[in-house]
C-alpha cells in the first residue's frame, strides 16, 4: 500500500461509500500456511480499505489511538488469529 492509498483509506468515512461496496470481513478467508507478509497482502487484496469494512449488515470504521497498539501490530494479531 502506498502512502497516498493509505491517506485515502484513512480519510474515507461512512458517507463516502455504500454498504454494498464494502467487503464483509466475516466472509474473508486467509490461507494459514502463508507468512505474515503474504497474509497481509492477501487480506488487503480481498478487502481493499482495511479501515472501512462491514461485518454482516454493519459498517465498521477501524481506528487506532496514538498511544495504543500500532496498526501494524493489531493487523498482524488479526492475521495470526485462527
Amino acid at each position: 500500500m502506498t502512502a497516498e492509498e493509505h491517506r485515502k483509506f484513512l480519510g474515507q468515512d461512512f458517507d463516502d461509500v455504500k454498504i454494498e461496496e464494502l467487503k464483509d470481513i466475516s466472509r474473508i478467508r486467509i490461507e494459514r500456511d502463508k507468512t505474515v507478509e503474504e497474509k497481509k497482502k492477501q487480506y488487503l487484496g480481498k478487502v481493499g480499505n482495511p479501515y472501512l469494512v462491514k461485518v454482516g449488515s454493519t459498517m465498521v470504521k477501524i481506528r487506532f489511538a496514538n498511544n495504543g497498539v500500532s496498526f501494524e501490530d493489531a493487523f498482524e494479531g488479526l492475521l495470526l488469529m485462527g
